[in-house]
């Protein structure tokens, strides 16, 4: 598991394959490998909440089994050319803006590592294909010394003076 704030680092290697059932593999090669950093949200929520929320989202079935809302979006990515790469390397981010995952009656947030390979034939004579591989991840909650540090670096010091304010005393 992750925090906000801390890097994700890893690498992917491609190989060739050498057996006879990996043979029909090889005749696919990787020209573009998408690597990113997702993060949905799971709303649980009838459509006339969403109405006076205000909120303008088709309504799915979700995990749960209940009525809700779900949205998915791209927090940070990255594109490797893997045409001419035996390895690939990447960091992406966790920004430390974002909330953790969470798990909650009426609200999830799950983080999601997400490789898109695109795949040619070798010769090529058909269409790309295209091979989504998603890895669900834990995102904890940053430590508190870390989000002390990080409102201290954030928060600018005040430009004016102290403002003192005296109560009255009865009487």
């Amino acid at each position: 598991s992750r925090a906000p704030g801390e890097v994700v680092r890893g690498c992917v290697r491609f190989e060739a394959g050498g057996s006879a059932e990996e043979g029909a593999a090889a005749a696919l090669q990787c020209s573009l490998l998408t690597i990113s950093l997702d993060l949905e949200e799971e709303v649980e929520c009838d459509e006339q909440l969403c109405d006076e929320l205000g909120w303008d989202l088709a309504l799915t079935r979700t995990e749960a089994g209940g009525t809700g809302a779900r949205s998915s979006r791209t927090v940070e990515s990255v594109e490797v050319a893997a045409a001419a790469v035996r390895e690939a390397s990447f960091e992406l981010l966790l920004p430390s803006h974002l909330p953790p995952s969470c798990e909650a009656p009426a609200l999830t947030l799950r983080w999601k590592l997400r490789f898109l390979f695109t795949l040619r034939p070798r010769p090529e004579t058909e269409a790309a294909q295209t091979l989504d591989w998603v890895l669900p991840m834990t995102v904890r909650p940053a430590p508190r010394r870390s989000l002390a540090r990080a409102a201290a670096v954030a928060t600018p010091p005040p430009a004016t003076l102290p403002l003192w304010l005296e109560a009255d005393a009865p009487g």
